[in-house]
């Protein structure tokens, strides 16, 4: 049975499921958090430690992808975390919180799911773990057995020796995500006031770096191209790991409307999008180089 749940709230629906929805103790699953919304709405999700206990370990931090609407349909909005879980038995997932931002009108929907099954790795009559499979008592040592020893520890050497020099041969310059970009971004969270200018503000220095970032990642200077053109030429190129340039795309898509029709940003959807950013930012400096990913 798949972990899940479903709340509709007008047109917004979201769903929360495990992949797989049965695992081991310490076997890894994957949280996914679906929400279809309205085109351009904004989208405020949970945080990794908001919503685990000691018993669940995160393996990797939230990703977030945006996809977009096809013509007259809803966008979604697809969240992913990576854990294990410490116990067993049936574990229920974590309750969620998310706010969706649509037309000016704010909603919190609040997601309740259904339990997954994590199995014991002892069998009944346990209480230790079993010994790993496949290894066996080493046979008795036969005479001359500490030059034996020498010989193979020298080997041993040897091999991670030639090992570490052909990989430092093979390696090649990768290109690196600007360094600072999360300091940055901090900063301008931080400029954020009560004044509706300074969330103008805010959506400047937002957009330019997030055009900085991903233009310095790919090693192209597309400075001279407006808003659009940039965001309809950064949406579609795959050397950008898909939740960035998703992400990207979406945010000088939505602060069109602050940039050219001088509309001031509610905190709630400045605070979502400086959101989508930093999640945006974290996936371009965890992911390879476009050099790295062609070799």
């Amino acid at each position: 049975m798949i972990a899940a749940a479903l709340l509709l709230a007008g047109e917004i629906t979201a769903r929360l499921r495990a992949e797989p929805p049965e695992v081991e103790v310490g076997q890894p699953m994957t949280w996914v958090l679906e929400v279809e919304h309205p085109a351009g709405a904004s989208v405020r999700l949970p945080e990794a430690g908001s919503i685990s206990d000691d018993s669940w370990v995160v393996l990797e931090p939230r990703r977030v992808v945006r996809v977009p609407a096809p013509p007259g349909g809803v966008e979604t909005t697809r969240a992913t975390w990576r854990v294990l879980s410490l116990d067993p038995g049936e574990r229920p997932l974590p309750a969620l919180a998310i706010q969706v931002e649509s037309e000016g009108v704010a909603r919190s929907i609040e997601i309740a799911a259904s339990p997954v099954t994590v199995r014991s790795s002892l069998q009944e009559g346990e209480d230790a773990p079993r010994p790993i499979r496949g290894f066996h008592a080493a046979p008795p040592r036969a005479s001359g057995g500490r030059l034996g020893l020498l010989l193979g520890a020298l080997g041993l050497l040897a091999a991670i020796a030639g090992l570490w020099i052909r990989k430092r041969l093979r390696r090649k310059p990768v290109a690196a995500a600007p360094p600072g970009a999360l300091e940055r971004l901090a900063g301008i969270a931080r400029g954020v006031s009560e004044d509706p200018e300074s969330g103008r503000q805010a959506i400047y220095a937002l957009t330019r770096l997030v055009r900085e970032s991903s233009d310095r990642y790919l090693g192209e200077d597309r400075a001279a191209l407006d808003d659009g053109e940039w965001a309809a030429l950064r949406e579609v190129d795959e050397r950008l790991p898909l939740g960035a340039r998703t992400a990207f795309a979406h945010i000088l898509r939505d602060a069109e409307r602050v940039k050219y029709a001088r509309h001031a940003p509610t905190r709630f959807a400045l605070d979502a999008l400086l959101g989508e950013a930093k999640n945006a930012l974290e996936a371009l400096a965890a992911a390879p180089g476009p050099l790295e990913k062609a070799a």
